[in-house]
């Protein structure tokens, strides 16, 4: 028989029950479950079974636990790549996606397509356009825009359009019944094979 992995207890196992009710993460809450398991005498494979976890990762959050506590299996912050974007030019790239188009964009609204290109030109910055997306989502701005409007769009008589617009409105088909063109519908009596 194995013997338990030694989890030192910093609180009880109704506390460890309690605090797991509470936690927000998933993974933290499921840590601490299977700490407490593991608290209450049970073995390392019995708890890998229990919760479809393996014993490395276990025994991992155990020596976790028991040199920080409660605290220790949180999850840590990660380090990434850094942004191609730097910290000053956030600023400046905000400030250029608020403005209107410049003439030399050719466009009459920026699309991510033209922001990758100016990203890159403007700022040295090479995004794909999953990144370009990204960064957006991050500083806040939505892909969502409104329909461009044409240099040469007169907006009086747009208004004096929709004035002025009769509707020509025609009543629809009534619907075809439900069962009226069923599949497989049985025949009616009499109409099957007759003997002549």
């Amino acid at each position: 028989m194995v013997s338990p992995l030694r989890v030192t207890p910093h609180v009880s196992l109704a506390e460890l029950k309690r605090t797991a009710e509470v936690e927000k993460c998933a993974r933290v809450r499921e840590r601490l479950l299977a700490l407490r398991y593991l608290q209450a005498g049970h073995t390392v494979p019995e708890a890998g079974q229990i919760f479809s976890l393996g014993e490395t990762q276990l025994r991992h959050w155990v020596h976790r636990y028991n040199a920080q506590g409660v605290k220790g299996l949180q999850d840590r912050p990660r380090s990434g790549q850094p942004p191609k974007l730097k910290q000053e030019q956030v600023a400046a790239f905000r400030v250029r996606l608020e403005a209107e188009p410049r003439p030399a964009d050719g466009v009459c609204a920026l699309r991510a397509k033209h922001l990758q290109g100016i990203l890159h030109r403007e700022f040295g910055a090479e995004y794909t356009m999953a990144g370009t997306y990204f960064l957006l989502h991050r500083l806040g701005y939505s892909c969502l825009v409104p329909r461009p409007r044409h240099p040469k769009s007169d907006p009086q008589k747009q208004e004096e359009f929709k004035k002025n617009f009769q509707r020509v409105w025609r009543k629809s088909k009534p619907p075809i019944r439900g069962n009226a063109w069923k599949s497989g519908d049985k025949t009616k009596r009499g109409s099957g094979n007759k003997v002549r």
